[in-house]
């Protein structure tokens, strides 16, 4: 137990938070907003009693996270000695937000355990009689620059950071934080890929040091409307009608909410109206998991709603190895095996082939592997030789070379060659083999996917 003052723990976050900061309600009827006692969220309470020094939060949109974190960080700032901490935002609205959050946490701290400051600027606090300071920026700053180790690094809502300097900046902030330190990266998704994405899906495939955290948008109690069943039933076909498809396919959904989750007719009631609202974006600004979230982004070339159809059917295949199967070959029909190779690093990427059924339209296998190209393409041959002698099309950049000679080494009869048209001879005719990704190839190869996905 720490220093008790006024009855509380000072050295406990849980006790000090709700005691001694002070947060804006929302405004009432009239416009008028009033200091309150800082009451822990749920989701802010479980997040402080299982954080690391190395944490990713997934989350929904106003969900108190970011101020969640911030308050606990804040607690060490005015509590602890020779605490060193930075608040990274996407944007400068949001530091300046989040500054005034943390002078009013100071300001309204009772004398007995307020920190004196002699310094602040329009970016930092500085708490001498602790050696402490708290320095907040946006991703947009051209000015960001930490020359001393960190304590506590919060970056928020790094999904929305600027595509062009997030990984450095991240990078350059991460290494100034020790082992000791914390670290909390928290954001809503905006599309695959990204710092973000790569930053929670490493995590949760266990090949980074961070710890996972996910708050679906139904951890939030605020998150619920009354209504009556009237309207429920009224705004639940205008919520499908948004999304282009049948109510009972909403309902469906609902189902397995209320199923597995227990969500109540007031939060379903929620969900509908959000949905009106927002369409197929209601999944990504309010997740239910953390797999049909990230579906959508300022640089999306796919129909995020065309998308989440194909993943609402998505099962779980059968595994060999590094070869996942959902449907096994059917005799006499045609596959066709797309290859896409990376280097085989163990910290790399994954060479992937996928298995398409022409017939049929379906991605009925899937071999993914770290792998030297050789011991891949010798896989690759038997998968092939297994799905009927598929059509093997090996994009020819990099690795795909190594690949595509071994296979011609082995004559395997079936290989995609590229075709040029002869304009003399007004033919197509066969060059060499595999795939080749260029400024003429790609956007048809996109175009044409995207267009399929509409086209279910």
């Amino acid at each position: 137990m720490g220093k008790i003052i006024s009855g509380i723990d000072i050295s406990d976050p849980l006790a000090y938070i709700p005691a001694f900061f002070k947060v804006l309600e929302k405004a009432d009827k009239r416009g008028i907003a009033h200091l309150v006692p800082m009451e822990l969220r749920p989701v802010q309470k479980f997040y402080i009693e299982n954080r690391t020094h190395r944490d990713v939060i997934l989350k929904g949109r106003q969900m108190g996270i970011s101020t969640g974190v911030m308050a606990a960080n804040a607690h060490r700032c005015f509590t602890q000695k020779f605490t060193k901490m930075a608040i990274i935002t996407h944007k400068s609205e949001v530091s300046e937000f989040l500054l005034q959050t943390v002078h009013r946490f100071h300001r309204n701290l009772p004398a007995s355990v307020r920190p004196t400051t002699d310094w602040a600027s329009g970016r930092r606090m500085k708490f001498p009689g602790l050696d402490s300071y708290i320095h907040i920026d946006s991703a947009e700053s051209d000015a960001i620059g930490f020359g001393e180790t960190l304590n506590i690094a919060h970056l928020s809502e790094t999904s929305r950071w600027p595509h062009t300097k997030a990984r450095d900046l991240f990078n350059g902030i991460s290494q100034t934080v020790p082992m000791g330190g914390f670290i909390t990266v928290e954001s809503t998704p905006r599309g695959r890929g990204g710092l973000f994405y790569d930053l929670y899906i490493g995590a949760k495939r266990g090949e980074s040091g961070y710890k996972l955290f996910f708050f679906p948008w139904w951890e939030d109690p605020g998150y619920k409307i009354a209504m009556e069943e009237r309207d429920f039933i009224t705004i639940g076909e205008m919520a499908a009608l948004r999304l282009g498809i049948t109510r009972v396919n909403l309902e469906s959904e609902e189902e397995q909410l209320v199923k597995h989750f227990h969500l109540t007719k007031e939060q379903l009631t929620f969900r509908r109206e959000k949905i009106r609202e927002l369409k197929y974006e209601f999944y990504q600004e309010y997740p239910e998991n953390d797999e049909d979230c990230w579906l959508t982004s300022d640089i999306s070339v796919f129909d995020g709603l065309a998308l989440r159809q194909y993943m609402l059917r998505c099962e779980t295949g059968r595994e060999e190895g590094d070869l996942t199967i959902w449907k096994g070959p059917i005799g006499g029909e045609q596959y066709i095996i797309g290859v896409d190779m990376a280097e085989g690093l163990a910290k790399g990427h994954f060479s992937s082939a996928a298995v398409l059924s022409v017939k049929r339209n379906e991605y009925v296998a899937r071999l993914r592997a770290k792998i030297p190209a050789d011991l891949f393409a010798q896989q690759l041959i038997q998968l092939a030789y297994r799905y009927n002698t598929a059509l093997l099309g090996v994009e020819r950049a990099s690795h795909g070379h190594t690949v595509l000679r071994i296979l011609l080494e082995n004559h395997y009869p079936e290989i995609y060659h590229r075709e040029e048209y002869d304009q003399i001879e007004r033919e197509y005719k066969l060059h060499e083999p595999g795939w080749s990704t260029n400024i003429k190839t790609k956007p048809i190869m996109v175009s044409t996917m995207a267009a399929a996905l509409r086209a279910n």
